[in-house]
């Protein structure tokens, strides 16, 4: 049945700066108070600024709510980076937060509007695109965020911050966090909560989620203006999709558009020096159109907004009142007809990459610690250079793949293209690789076998869809592989194993036309690549990450299931020569687990990844099949608020896994290196190339009487980085 409101508001919120040429310069009449609205609903961009917006071809939606509706013109974010933009939007205050950490690191034991509305009884829901189902508590999906190389996941809960306050980690507030698919159902029955929070994804924020779309570029370059159009196309289907609901055209209605931050440190009200000013937009039924608000504003100033709209008390900065005002002409009721818009065409802006002639370097640092030794690496370019897999055929004949970004001329310095490094036994050298598509190509695994190589990974079609990506090295040069044509929203490939040189394995993951992500696996049988049907026993999602091929009959795959209605747990997937089943993996007791390696060797099958949960945080997670049961394996505290191991491998008598751990004192990443042997594992982490942010291992192999363990470090930029020492 239709329920009648008398007051309801949407609210768009987006980072950006604009210049003004398409808005109305005439100024809304000041308002003493904010009427009382029934529903609200915020929206979330990313990273533009005013007059990277206002004005600009790429965002015609933008600029026609803005004209058509209300403008605030001097509202700013207050702080840089994302999370604590959100944190404010939500809190009234920072609370100190100064970096992206995970929500369970970046604790904060304060009210937010989330609990004043529980406490209300006022009803609420965040819309989250790419969230899998409702409740997760992953930081990102899908889950192998943080790697190396990069892997941005289309959801990141540092685009949302409800998880932060530790008065909403409770049931009750998970489950009122939902896919974004939800809020179409919502609307169409006219179910839509007081308060609706809608994050579009990293593609669709004008963030930049490489590999899933391409990565952000400079403001105003063909990269970043194609973005730009992405989330243009996003809030245009969106409020049309608000405004032509039934309810819209009850009661009294309001939405808002607003950026989490622009680009310099401009600030107001209680936040100076800021985030950027950035566009936030008011798009209402009965109230204001084509004004203008020069009202100095920020995010606590609509909170503010929405603390008063719905009877609440204030927070934080929201209670300062002499400095923080809310956006009450903007939301003022007027006398007019409610509009329903309709999404405008966005243009076609393409940013096609020359593959460039890039300089051979290499790296400078060769630490050691604990008889690891960092060795000089070869890089492509002075930009970002990172190896995120690699593969021993013998001692002699190792290879270590992963990404590269150009910089030389006539070069898209934005673009990411595909890196490979041959070990001779001797010393490593840079190998070209070929790359397709505009101008994003990176590889995730690699496999080396009898003189012969394969590497996997993902690349975006000239349409900007993202596809796998097959290269083999045939002893004298790499060339791309034509593999199986797959429909679908997109599909890569993680990792790579190979038995022979005629059976070898790739397993990833697909997203279908329902968005929903499920398990891929491919074969080469030295003549083709084939689709080879694999399991997808989780109801809200499934994902493969690594593979390990000890024999024809004896192939591991392993991943992620999710199953929404319980915990999310790790993937065991096994080939038999016949076909691939699912095997039992050990209950860890925590909302959510994931591996991302398997190895195979004398000592049996190991598998490496990690749990996570708002109690446990992350910590790293290693499993052992003995005999016919995979069971967990104890192992060390690592002292850390984020832990990931990526990669395994089996020596003779003893078994290495590498990752990274997140000092949340710091926030600095750091190489994380473990051994087991029989039952007991210890910590022997290798150097740090670099006093920097970022130090982190992806991958580890054995060669011989060696290990080798890559990935890359940063130090004015990142920077490949290899360390090896001897297996006893």
């Amino acid at each position: 049945m239709f329920r009648s409101y008398k007051c309801v508001a949407l609210v768009v919120t987006m980072a950006a700066s604009a210049s003004l040429a398409l808005v109305s310069p005439r100024p809304a009449a000041a308002a003493s108070s904010v009427p009382r609205y029934d529903h609200i609903l915020v929206a979330v961009e990313e990273n533009h600024g005013l007059r990277d917006i206002m004005g600009n071809r790429a965002a015609p939606n933008i600029n026609f709510l803005a004209h058509q509706f209300g403008l605030a013109t001097n509202y700013f974010g207050v702080t840089h980076p994302s999370e604590p933009n959100y944190v404010a939007l939500l809190g009234g205050s920072t609370f100190g937060v100064q970096n992206d950490n995970p929500y369970y690191v970046n604790k904060i034991n304060a009210p937010s509007l989330i609990s004043q509305m529980d406490g209300a009884g006022i009803s609420w829901k965040a819309y989250l695109q790419g969230l899998p189902h409702p409740g997760y508590q992953g930081i990102c999906y899908p889950a192998r965020c943080n790697g190396v190389p990069d892997i941005d996941p289309l959801y990141v809960s540092k685009h949302n911050a409800i998880g932060n306050f530790t008065t909403s980690l409770n049931a009750g507030d998970w489950s009122r966090q939902v896919p974004v698919e939800q809020l179409s159902d919502d609307l169409a029955s006219s179910r839509v909560p007081r308060f609706s929070y809608v994050i579009p994804d990293e593609c669709h924020d004008m963030h930049g989620d490489p590999p899933y779309c391409i990565d952000s570029g400079s403001l105003r370059d063909p990269q970043d203006q194609r973005l730009v159009t992405v989330g243009d196309a996003y809030i245009g289907r969106l409020t049309s999709q608000v405004t032509s609901a039934p309810f819209w055209s009850h009661g009294n209605n309001a939405m808002v558009i607003v950026f989490d931050e622009g680009s310099d440190a401009a600030g107001c009200c209680a936040a100076s020096p800021g985030g950027g000013k950035v566009v936030t937009i008011v798009v209402t039924n009965h109230g204001p159109r084509g004004v203008t608000d020069a009202t100095p504003y920020n995010h606590y100033s609509l909170l503010q907004t929405i603390q008063q709209s719905f009877g609440l008390g204030c927070l934080q900065n929201t209670c300062a009142t002499a400095q923080v005002k809310p956006l009450a002409p903007l939301f003022a009721i007027k006398d007019t007809d409610p509009l329903a818009t309709h999404p405008l065409s966005v243009p076609d802006i393409q940013t096609a990459t020359p593959t460039p002639v890039e300089p051979i370097g290499s790296t400078t640092k060769t630490a050691t610690k604990n008889g690891w030794t960092v060795i000089k690496s070869p890089m492509r370019g002075t930009a970002d250079n990172s190896l995120g897999a690699i593969s021993a055929s013998t001692p002699s004949d190792i290879w270590a793949v992963g990404n590269f970004l150009p910089d030389a001329a006539n070069s898209n310095p934005d673009a990411t293209l595909t890196f490979a490094t041959h070990y001779d036994g001797t010393r490593w050298t840079a190998v070209p690789t070929p790359n397709t598509g505009p101008n994003f190509n990176t590889l995730f695994g690699v496999a080396a076998k009898g003189g012969q190589a394969w590497a996997v990974g993902v690349h975006l079609t000239a349409a900007y869809q993202a596809r796998s990506l097959i290269e083999h090295w045939d002893g004298t040069g790499w060339t791309i592989v034509d593999g199986p044509q797959l429909s679908g929203s997109r599909n890569m490939l993680l990792a790579a194993s190979a038995v022979s040189t005629s059976n070898v394995w790739a397993v990833g993951q697909q997203q279908g036309a329902d968005d929903r992500w499920t398990t891929l696996v491919e074969h080469w049988d030295g003549h083709t690549w084939r689709v080879v049907p694999s399991p997808n026993p989780g109801s809200s999602g499934d994902s493969l990450y690594g593979v390990a091929a000890a024999g024809p009959e004896d192939v591991w795959a392993v991943g992620q299931r999710l199953d929404g209605s319980g915990a999310d747990q790790p993937l065991l997937e096994h080939w038999d020569g016949d076909r691939w089943t699912v095997v039992a993996s050990p209950r860890h007791g925590t909302a959510s687990g994931a591996l991302y390696s398997v190895s195979s060797g004398e000592s049996g099958v190991w598998a490496v990844g990690q749990t996570e949960d708002a109690v446990h945080a992350s910590q790293p997670l290693v499993e052992h099949l003995d005999g016919s049961r995979w069971q967990d394996v104890s192992l060390p505290r690592v002292s850390s608020g984020f832990t990931s191991l990526w990669s395994v491998t089996v020596a003779d008598d003893s078994v290495w896994a590498v990752g990274t751990a997140n000092d949340p004192a710091t926030g600095n990443d750091h190489t994380l290196a473990m051994r087991g042997q029989g039952d007991h594992w210890q910590i022997v982490n290798g150097p740090d190339p670099a006093a920097a942010d970022e130090n982190r291992l992806g991958a580890v192999t054995t060669a011989g009487d060696t290990i080798w363990a890559v990935g890359y470090y940063k130090d004015q930029g990142r920077k490949t980085l290899i360390e090896r020492r001897r297996a006893e």
